[in-house]
């Protein structure tokens, strides 16, 4: 099943993305969609992982913003698990594109996926 094809399996994602128009300059558009998730993730330096509860803040098929309670590193391989309708979660591994603070314990980070052929 295609990326594409798993995010759309995510309740009221569906709609979320089915208004989605590419832009030209920026390739694809990310769609304001909040729902809570889990992440796991993993620095490799350190050879430790760290599970965090958050929220989506948007979503597209290559890439996604998480908020959470701590910063996560740039580069640390993660996985997120989203809620799916018939009770399994839709698991997506990606690379942290960027940490930042928005909010006083509160930090977004920038996901970007991994295509499921690049997955171990």
């Amino acid at each position: 099943m295609s990326m594409e094809a798993t995010l759309l399996n995510v309740p009221s994602t569906n709609a979320a993305l089915a208004n989605v128009k590419p832009k030209a300059q920026r390739g694809e558009r990310r769609v304001p969609h909040r729902v809570p998730c889990q992440l796991r993730a993993r620095n490799d330096a350190l050879g430790k992982a760290v599970a965090l509860l958050g929220q989506t803040v948007n979503l597209s098929a290559s890439g996604l913003a998480v908020q959470v309670g701590q910063p996560v590193q740039y580069g640390a391989r993660v996985e997120v698990l989203l809620p799916h309708i018939d009770g399994e979660p839709t698991r997506l591994n990606g690379t942290v594109a960027h940490s930042r603070r928005v909010h006083t314990g509160t930090f977004e980070l920038g996901i970007r996926i991994e295509p499921e052929d690049a997955l171990p």
